[in-house]
């Protein structure tokens, strides 16, 4: 009995801690262009960490609404082309994807952030002079989110530019609790069934 009990805190400690370390931030972007629609220029997406305890990944999926062009990856920290999977790590300090683009009437994506904390994700736009577009951020950021040991902190500098966060991809601590206490349930049965 005292073994199946040592088992079921370890159960519940591991599930506790795990929880925090396999959560992601998932958010779908919606970004308004009409106002630059069939106008050429370029999308730029930068991850970063500052003082990362870790490698992360922003991984960016389900790319629409533009007419793409080269692509322009920094280093071999960025994996992929839109409108594919892009995947920009954090394993150097500058880490960026930036892509001509024919803007259309809106862009949508979904990105994906791994939960270390000290990281940041920045959206820009650019005119095909290169001068900034869709924000009033001097440096030419449309929106931020940085993960912090609490969660992700939005920053939107333009009004073009919706970023909701989609539902969480990880259990609540209750679910994996359930299923926990139920596997050590059924060992028990088990075991009590070999007597």
């Amino acid at each position: 009995m005292k073994r199946l009990t040592l088992q079921l805190f370890v159960l519940v400690l591991t599930t506790f801690t795990a929880t925090a370390a396999f959560a992601d931030y998932i958010y779908d972007f919606t970004v308004d262009t009409s106002s630059v629609d069939l106008h050429s220029g370029y999308i730029d997406m930068q991850f970063n960490g500052s003082n990362s305890p870790g490698l992360a990944a922003a991984s960016i999926t389900d790319f629409t609404g533009a007419t793409l062009g080269t692509a322009y990856p920094s280093g071999n920290n960025v994996t992929g082309t839109l409108p594919g999977t892009v995947t920009i790590d954090n394993s150097s300090g500058y880490n960026d994807y930036f892509q001509a683009l024919i803007f259309g009437n809106s862009i949508t994506f979904t990105l994906d952030l791994t939960s270390v904390p000290e990281n940041s994700f920045a959206l820009s736009f650019f005119a095909s002079d290169q001068t900034q577009l869709l924000t009033t951020d001097p440096s030419g950021y449309a929106t931020t989110i940085d993960v912090n040991q609490t969660g992700t902190v939005v920053t939107n500098s333009s009004s073009q530019v919706t970023a909701a966060l989609a539902t969480p991809s990880v259990p609540e601590p209750g679910t994996l609790l359930l299923l926990g206490s139920g596997f050590v349930a059924l060992t028990g049965v088990r075991r009590r069934g070999r007597r």
